[in-house]
């Protein structure tokens, strides 16, 4: 069975207030030249397809359109599609039955009973002389549904164990895929991610629990590209297809999968080229003010690349009332687009002293993300708490 991964396409999103709209037409163009080309069995969208729970009208139909642009590139072709923590699955779904006539298969949630129940094979769709998919949406970890003999506690990894047995006994020798939406526990390149929500790992399910039966795990929710360390190469983020963050500075694209029963999964990554470059200028450890203003005078970057500036701050420095404004001529002068100026504090002399305060510009400039991961560290946020938050984020 040969399938194209993809997934985190995060339709909607603004990088400070830039409307990126033409750079998600030319990612779905670059999707269908490749399902053209390569002529797969399936299309595996691992969650995340919209950034927002409620994305706009405009943002609805896109996605609408240019996803059956990609499913008339390969007619035969099935594609699986899957909520993710980011999306609203009860809106990804309104038009599911509609879906399915193009080959589409859209799924929300785990599927249940009147009683709470697990209904494995709702979330199974089956390739005919090609093999299955097992599609699981994001599901906090305590909210699965009910597999036999759970507690609380236990309740994702009962799921996951009554699936893959399920998903072993209609497979008939054939592949096996599991598409899920989650954080896997384990040394996981976390860069452009929130880490708040990851590090206690109290929304990670381990990787031996997903199962055995699967030749292949298509895994969404991490940006960065990367397998599960395991026995062998069976698990992989494909990462998201373009920059959602300045701090996602490695290639994206999509994965192409050879999957065989019984062997590991052949994956080649088709690396597509972002309509604009996301840079960062000022090195790592961020320099003064000016020199940084120096560095994007003597810069050679296309026309239109998205540009943060890390600046060096002494301890109790304070950013200039007038940096935002001479930046942003500056970057406008090179035909650039100026994001924000990165404030990086020099370390407090005290050993153990107080974390630096905030202005209100550098509170303003942080990310929705930034801004979770400070409250987490300095509060002790539940999962209903951060959830809340974030929804409130998003509708401001």
């Amino acid at each position: 069975m040969k399938i194209i991964h993809t997934s985190d396409w995060h339709l909607g999103h603004r990088l400070y207030n830039y409307d990126r709209a033409d750079e998600e037409v030319h990612f779905f163009g670059q999707l269908a030249a490749t399902v053209r080309k390569e002529r797969p069995d399936a299309l595996v969208v691992s969650g995340d397809i919209f950034h927002s729970g409620a994305p706009g009208n405009d943002v609805a139909k896109r996605f609408t359109e240019r996803l059956l642009d990609v499913q008339a590139a390969c007619p035969s072709m099935e594609t699986v599609v899957i909520a993710g923590n980011h999306d609203s699955y009860s809106r990804l779904v309104v038009d599911k039955a509609l879906w399915s006539r193009c080959r589409v298969h859209v799924f929300g949630i785990p599927a249940e009973d009147g009683e709470g129940r697990a209904v494995f094979g709702r979330n199974v769709v089956a390739l005919p002389g090609k093999g299955v998919i097992a599609a699981v949406p994001f599901c906090h970890p305590r909210n699965f549904p009910a597999a036999g003999g759970e507690t609380g506690e236990n309740r994702a990894e009962n799921y996951f164990a009554g699936l893959a047995r399920h998903v072993a006994s209609c497979a008939n020798g054939l592949p096996a895929v599991l598409s899920a939406h989650l954080a896997v526990k384990g040394d996981i390149d976390l860069r452009g991610h929130d880490r708040s929500r990851l590090i206690a790992g109290e929304e990670c399910v381990g990787a031996e629990s997903l199962g055995s039966a699967y030749d292949y795990v298509a895994l969404g929710h991490i940006h960065c590209p990367q397998w599960i360390r395991g026995e062998r190469k069976r698990a992989r983020y494909c990462g998201s297809p373009r920059a959602i963050h300045f701090d996602e500075a490695y290639p994206h694209g999509v994965d192409v999968v050879t999957v065989e029963a019984g062997r590991e999964p052949e994956v080649r990554t088709e690396v597509f080229e972002p309509l604009r470059a996301l840079a960062t200028l000022g090195g790592d450890a961020g320099r003064p003010f000016d020199e940084a203003l120096a560095e994007v005078a003597a810069s050679e970057l296309a026309p239109d690349t998205y540009v943060r500036l890390n600046v060096s701050l002494g301890v109790g420095e304070m950013p200039g009332p007038d940096w935002t404004e001479r930046a942003r001529r500056a970057c406008a002068a090179k035909g650039l687009r100026f994001c924000l100026n990165n404030p990086i504090r020099a370390e407090a002399a005290e050993k153990g002293g107080s974390r630096p305060a905030l202005s209100m510009a550098e509170l303003k400039a942080l990310s929705d993300d930034e801004v979770l991961r400070i409250l987490s560290d300095r509060h002790e946020l539940s999962d209903r708490h951060r959830e809340l938050i974030r929804s409130l984020m998003q509708e401001a």
